[in-house]
């Protein structure tokens, strides 16, 4: 196994890439079989689950979030917002800006997709040892860490 301190020289990023796109994969594949869901493309599938784990945000964080345009975060929260999973509000900290927030339809929507991650997580995590737990969940936990540092310009 690498050592932290090797400079990433045995790293194939490759590997690491085909891992991380199985992975996104296989996540999409147990999406409940909702028609919302069903019809909503990638970037609007990231949008709306972003708005749910972190709450409201405005139109620049998601345009941040996605790495695209406000033009463009713009036609998916329309496109949410027709659907009725989302909607726009006055922030209450600036007037002069909008947030987006989940309805109750997209709760519910949310609630759906949770349910069956949650499925998905346990019939998983049942065939880890407590050990590689530990191991696969402060892995992702400092990948994360180091990818948001790398982001952000640290």
């Amino acid at each position: 196994m690498d050592s932290p301190d090797n400079g990433g020289e045995n790293v194939n990023s490759q590997e690491i890439l085909r891992t991380l796109f199985s992975l996104v994969m296989k996540f999409s594949r147990f999406l409940p079989p909702d028609e919302e869901i069903s019809n909503m493309k990638t970037t609007e599938l990231y949008a709306f689950l972003y708005i749910a784990l972190f709450g409201p945000k405005k139109m620049k964080e998601i345009a941040e979030f996605l790495s695209t345009t406000k033009s463009n975060v713009t036609n998916v929260v329309d496109f949410l917002e027709e659907k009725g999973l989302v909607m726009r509000e006055m922030d209450p900290d600036d007037r002069r800006t909008f947030r987006v927030i989940l309805t109750e339809k997209g709760e519910r929507t949310y609630g759906k997709i949770l349910q069956n991650f949650d499925g998905l997580v346990r019939s998983v995590l049942e065939k880890f040892s407590e050990e590689d737990l530990q191991v696969v969940s402060e892995g992702f936990r400092r990948m994360v860490e180091a990818l948001s540092k790398e982001g952000s310009g640290e």
